[in-house]
């Protein structure tokens, strides 16, 4: 689950549910099986433009909300998508964390290193 606050509120609402729904209503087999011509059933609704992406909650709203930015998967290929993006397991969190880390060093701390 994400960690971002406003993409939790965002995720629990009655409005997402809603288009949870609809999507899984309309595409009932994962729309990525489909193209393999194999038949899962689609038990997942993924964002394609992560939601997280934006930099404030009304853009995150906006992302959230379009049916344009999400597409019904099964299981397997929601994790799959999620680790291509480099969002899966401890080891790819853990590499972002670092990430993160050494660009707030380099931003505030390299600029104070003199002679």
């Amino acid at each position: 689950m994400a960690k971002n606050e406003i993409y939790n509120k965002l995720i629990h609402t009655t409005r997402w549910l809603q288009l949870r729904r609809q999507v899984l209503n309309a595409h009932p087999i994962c729309q990525m099986c489909e193209a393999e011509r194999r038949v899962s059933a689609a038990t997942e609704v993924h964002h394609i433009v992560p939601v997280e992406t934006a930099v404030s909650e009304r853009e995150m709203a906006a992302l959230m909300f379009d049916p344009h930015n999400v597409m019904a998967l099964c299981h397997k290929h929601h994790q799959e998508v999620h680790q291509t993006l480099g969002k899966g397991g401890k080891q790819e969190r853990r590499k972002r964390a670092d990430a993160r880390l050494q660009n707030f060093v380099k931003k505030f701390f390299n600029d104070e290193v003199g002679p």
